[in-house]
């Protein structure tokens, strides 16, 4: 079912609704390059497409929102195979924004999904579809600047992960979708909470371990690498030395010579 919300610009200053409606899409069904002077929110209820801004493309799949700031140029694609189903709703704006709005371009929006539904009840509304759904841009943006629950949770989950399984090949991408979470987004969170990127902490870990292999328990810079998710010495070293400004074996050998020192 396709329906677009006639509405009247009322110019309000704080939030002041726009366009409201829904589309079931047809396969590759697009729309743009295109720019708007209003903030417009996409959420996707089912299928998965495409969204393009600021020259990088993102699947967005349902629960997810893709966002279309005022005067960004955007291009979104519905999937051939499955194509979306969406509800959008479109807003000028002289308040401030939550942060994911500003930085992100797909939000994992699922809590969302029963705010979006209800705005399509606008529709019944006679003379009070814009207050109407004023009121439920404000919920929204409520929902979005509430973290998450479990924000916390999410973090230390990647770090116990990261820890668990740092002699694998890990993914920081991967660990963010097993998440369910965009990797910016996580990336941000997981910063936020540790001081480091996902990346340079698994990295960091890596190297305390291969150190404590080395000198506690007599592992050679090989072995080491084996042991710490590195396919060879060659990659290991490098990273090594530049972690520490001197090679796995010069290591091992200064922290010999500082234990017969002592």
């Amino acid at each position: 079912m396709d329906k677009q919300i006639l509405l009247v610009n009322r110019h309000w200053h704080d939030i002041n609704p726009v366009d409201c409606g829904r589309e079931a899409c047809a396969p590759g069904h697009s729309f743009g390059p295109a720019a708007r002077f209003y903030w417009l929110l996409h959420y996707v209820i089912q299928g998965r497409g495409a969204f393009t801004a600021g020259g990088k493309e993102s699947p967005v799949r349902a629960g997810q929102m893709f966002v279309i700031r005022p005067f960004e140029v955007s291009y979104y694609e519905a999937d051939r195979r499955e194509p979306w189903e969406y509800i959008w709703i479109g807003f000028t704006c002289g308040i401030p924004l939550p942060e994911c709005l500003l930085q992100e371009a797909v939000v994992n929006a699922s809590r969302c999904g029963s705010i979006f539904s209800s705005m399509l009840e606008a529709e019944n509304q006679t003379d009070s579809r814009e207050l109407f759904l004023c009121g439920k841009v404000f919920q929204l943006l409520a929902a979005l600047e509430e973290k998450p629950a479990g924000g916390e949770d999410y973090v230390e989950q990647a770090r116990t992960y990261l820890e668990a399984n740092y002699m694998r090949d890990v993914s920081i991408g991967e660990l963010a979708g097993k998440l369910n979470l965009n990797r910016s987004y996580f990336s941000t969170l997981f910063r936020k909470k540790t001081g480091k990127s996902p990346q340079q902490y698994l990295t960091d870990y890596r190297m305390g371990r291969a150190c404590q292999l080395m000198t506690e328990h007599g592992y050679s810079p090989g072995k080491a690498a084996l042991s710490t998710g590195y396919p060879d010495i060659f990659s290991f070293s490098r990273m090594f030395k530049k972690h520490f400004g001197v090679s796995p074996r010069e290591y091992s050998r200064r922290q010999t010579e500082k234990e017969e020192f002592l």
